[in-house]
């Protein structure tokens, strides 16, 4: 099939809305939780947001030219279909949000529009993801479906553990991040594949980001949870677990990416010194999160 079609349609780039959008809910939604401020995004912010898009749509433009080169797999009734609701589905996208880029670009309460956003960039991201899976025949490798749904567990997440005081709400947060978790395990000898990728250090690095994001977030998940159900009390410890999901869910969207593009890795630098990087891709976790307890 590589042959017959070099040029595959982009990896990364169907999911960076849903990144961006699950990201920044997730995030505000914590702050608020624990009473922390969140300022409005300025005028100047919001331009700046909108300028960035301009980029994600001509590169959305030529990731659709991309998915309708591949003439034998466009003749297929589901591709066909599918090509043709990824574009409408980015059409709707960019009109919503150039409609209230600033509602909708740095959502900060569930309305309808926010919800609806949501929803399109994650099908979105599952359709661009269907284009590169079939495009790009990959055995043992990660599964782009694991980082897009890990990141839409987290904004579905967020609101009943951060914006809820019912006991329910709180077991069914948990009950979700445990999906997450869960799938991470499942696919866990996929992550750590001798791929080529692995003589990257940076690739390592995040592999060891991941992990110690997912170890974390058993411990921090357990000590929320059992906080909240004791003293009602949110905490940085609750953020700590938050922004574990979002390091879950954009990480692996990256570790599955890298693991698909036929990349030249004979000249890694860890080539060797795997684990070694794994571990300082680990360290930086448990740096960034003390960072994060102490500057708030």
């Amino acid at each position: 099939m590589q042959e017959k079609w070099p040029r595959q349609p982009l990896i990364i780039m169907p999911n960076l809305p849903l990144a961006w959008l699950a990201g920044y809910w997730v995030v505000v939604t914590m702050l608020r939780g624990c009473g922390l401020k969140v300022a409005r995004p300025t005028g100047d912010q919001v331009e700046l947001a909108l300028m960035v898009a301009v980029v994600w749509i001509v590169a959305s433009g030529a990731n659709q030219l991309l998915i309708y080169q591949n003439a034998p797999l466009t003749a297929a009734n589901r591709y066909k279909d599918l090509a043709m609701v990824n574009a409408l589905t980015l059409i709707c996208t960019i009109v919503l949000a150039w409609g209230k880029p600033a509602v909708i670009l740095f959502p900060r309460q569930l309305s309808s529009l926010t919800a609806l956003m949501l929803a399109l960039t994650l099908l979105l991201a599952g359709i661009g993801d269907y284009f590169v899976v079939v495009t790009r025949v990959r055995h043992g490798r990660l599964s782009l479906w694991l980082g897009s749904g890990a990141l839409a567990l987290s904004a579905v997440a967020a609101p009943l553990l951060f914006a809820s005081s019912d006991h329910l709400s709180w077991l069914l947060a948990a009950i979700l991040v445990a999906l997450i978790q869960a799938s991470v395990c499942w696919q866990l000898p996929r992550l750590l594949a001798m791929v080529p990728a692995r003589r990257s250090g940076l690739y390592n690095l995040l592999v060891g980001f991941v992990l110690a994001a997912l170890f974390a977030s058993f411990l921090l998940g357990v000590a929320t949870i059992a906080q909240l159900w004791i003293w009602v009390v949110y905490s940085r410890l609750a953020i700590c677990w938050g922004l574990s999901w979002l390091a879950i869910g954009s990480g692996t969207v990256v570790i599955a990416a890298c693991q698909r593009y036929q990349s030249d890795f004979r000249y890694g630098h860890a080539a060797g010194h795997e684990n070694w990087f794994v571990a300082a891709g680990a360290l930086c976790w448990v740096v960034g999160q003390v960072l994060v307890v102490i500057l708030l």
